[in-house]
């Protein structure tokens, strides 16, 4: 009797009918064709935002179209309803496999980011198998212990990519194996050891060869207008209108007939044409607009070449830990939390720095221009910016390790693990085991 296998719940006898919801209290919606009626609760996914800035802050959550489950207030939420928690409290959601659109976090009515369950990790089982538990998506933004909570009006640019951008999605996946060679694994797996060149083993071979890959992004994303503006300067010009209104004009020399891209000999330092080129100098809202498309473009077409290899070398230095056996415990010296974490913590880096390369780039073009009054090299603006990358980078990178921001962002993965574990025991066992020792879950940024 022991091996007998324990029934469906959709296995009925012919007079029954058997329809499914996902949450409790959801309307059913059906076409009765049999006498009889069986109504499945099918299991849900969990969806737990976990903020803690120190700021004392309240975010919202609402849905664009579809409802979800309050866990702490123990009801459905209809769409476009925002749910209220405060900074340092846990938010644990349920949303059906049917959710459609996305779940918006706000921070005072401001979008901090959004979120589609679904799309991240689509669940492949079906309604006939109602038991099976799509994997839980984790929000998590901490701020990493050290680090001052700045007030809203006082929030400098990389406080507010930390804000938008630190978040972790956790997921099941499967382990297909690394494709790549063994001796190239090897070469990355060793690269992030510590070299003559800095004790603080911050610039590690990989670190180089990362600076290498973002040089040759940076002429390939810009090579039109490097290339047409190759051995000419242009001068930063201030002039004010008649209603009293200081502009700064970016004057290029050379022969404006025979460009393409560059069609004019004046722009204003802040028109989208020359954007690139002068970040903006001059202007507030100019530096604003060149931070925020540095950090876009960071993560769209070319630049997400720099992205692969960032998380590659991540992965590669984390399987040359994670083969390291812990004599004490016997287990890998490395979890899979550490991958996940450095690799959270470093998408969330390639951000601030391409935002404050931008604006370190438009001070010195405004520097450059005015006290200087010089006309400015366009060669001097490609070097410089590769440059001042290396630079912002290698701070980023000393801060990062200073504050230990990976270890944040790894405890507060862990303890939500852990608290799935602990409050549905049957849908998560071993979860958090998992999550500290084997390679079985992933990150999406």
């Amino acid at each position: 009797m022991g091996n007998l296998k324990k029934p469906s719940v959709l296995e009925v006898d012919k007079d029954t009918q058997v329809t499914c919801i996902d949450l409790p209290g959801e309307p059913i919606r059906c076409v009765r064709t049999k006498p009889k009626l069986r109504v499945v609760l099918r299991k849900h996914r969990d969806v737990v935002f976990d903020i803690k800035l120190g700021s004392g802050a309240s975010y919202t959550v609402e849905s664009e179209k579809s409802h979800f489950y309050s866990e702490r207030d123990g009801h459905l939420v209809m769409p476009h309803t925002p749910i209220q928690f405060q900074d340092g409290e846990r938010l644990h959601l349920w949303v059906a496999r049917t959710f459609a659109g996305k779940l918006l976090l706000k921070k005072n009515g401001k979008l901090i980011a959004a979120y589609e369950p679904n799309k991240i990790d689509p669940f492949t089982c079906t309604a006939q198998n109602p038991e099976g538990k799509p994997a839980p998506l984790i929000v998590s933004i901490q701020m990493a212990s050290g680090m001052n909570t700045a007030t809203s009006s006082q929030r400098s640019v990389s406080q507010e990519l930390l804000e938008d951008m630190q978040t972790m999605h956790v997921m099941e996946v499967k382990n297909q194996g690394m494709q790549t060679p063994k001796e190239i694994l090897d070469f990355f797996a060793s690269g992030g050891e510590e070299t003559a060149i800095d004790t603080n083993s911050v610039v590690t071979r990989n670190w180089l060869l990362g600076q290498l890959v973002g040089a040759g992004v940076y002429g390939l994303e810009n090579q039109k207008w490097i290339r047409e503006l190759n051995g000419q300067r242009f001068y930063l010009k201030k002039r004010i209108r008649k209603s009293g209104e200081a502009v700064y004009d970016v004057i290029f020399t050379g022969n404006h007939k025979i460009r393409e891209l560059l069609k004019g000999t004046r722009y204003l330092a802040d028109n989208p044409v020359v954007l690139t080129i002068t970040n903006g100098a001059g202007t507030a809202n100019g530096i604003r607009h060149a931070a925020w498309n540095a950090t876009k473009s960071t993560f769209k077409k070319l630049g997400a070449v720099g992205i692969v290899f960032s998380i590659f070398t991540d992965v590669a230095e984390w399987i040359g830990d994670y083969d390291q056996i812990d004599p004490a415990t016997g287990k890998p010296k490395s979890s899979v939390l550490d991958l996940m974490s450095r690799v959270g913590v470093n998408l969330v880096k390639v951000g601030i720095v391409a935002a404050l390369t931008a604006v370190a780039m438009a001070g010195f073009t405004l520097v450059f221009g005015l006290v200087a009054t010089a006309a400015i090299p366009i060669s001097v603006i490609v070097v410089g910016t590769i440059i001042i990358t290396a630079m912002v980078t290698y701070g980023i990178d000393w801060l990062d390790k200073e504050l230990e921001s990976s270890s944040a962002i790894k405890s507060a993965i862990s303890n939500a693990a852990t608290y799935l574990t602990k409050k549905h025991p049957s849908d998560y066992d071993g979860y958090s085991a998992l999550t500290q020792s084997d390679f079985g879950w992933g990150v999406a940024p």
